[in-house]
């Protein structure tokens, strides 16, 4: 199982990208059709370290990262990745993972978060926790607000899984 953090800016002049890349991040146009329910005028992006978001989001229940490659190897030969992209996502998660441990990557997406929603922005957020392809529609549980002061206070860049939500600046 693999997280993946889809977010949308919209009414944000510049590169959306920027402050993620900034950071150390990985962006790149969102693949999953749920994401379609983000706001129209949103540029769509999902966010990684490495392959996926698991090192910076958490949802309810921290993880670990798994210092077993094994393990790692047979989850995401499930998934049905070729060799070569696990062998990168392992490398990947393993250089992520001893540069900076888990609370940094997590303060920096927040961060970057807030540069965005202190610009102007307006910022949707939509986690998900995937068995397969990152490209399996899901189900989206519902929408919120969540206000900056309190995304920033809540620690573990927490926001809740499957649901739609806007920060509000």
């Amino acid at each position: 199982m693999c997280r993946i953090v889809t977010v949308g800016v919209a009414g944000f002049r510049g590169d959306v990208t920027a402050p993620f890349h900034a950071a150390g991040f990985g962006t790149r146009p969102a693949i999953n059709p749920t994401s379609a329910a983000m706001p129209r005028d949103a540029v769509r992006i999902d966010v990684t370290a490495g392959w996926c978001s698991c090192d910076f989001y958490c949802g309810d229940t921290p993880r670990e990262l798994n210092e077993d490659p094994d393990a790692e190897r047979r989850k995401y030969a499930r998934k049905g990745w070729t060799q070569a992209k696990i062998d990168r996502a392992i490398e990947s998660r393993r250089s992520a993972g001893r540069a900076t441990p888990r609370k940094h990557l997590s303060d920096e997406f927040a961060a970057a978060i807030e540069t965005l929603a202190r610009q102007g922005a307006r910022v949707t957020l939509l986690a998900h926790d995937f068995s397969g392809g990152f490209d399996e529609p899901f189900e989206i549980l519902g929408t919120t607000e969540l206000p900056l002061e309190y995304y920033i206070k809540a620690g573990r860049n927490y926001f809740p899984e499957d649901t739609l939500v806007t920060i509000v600046a």
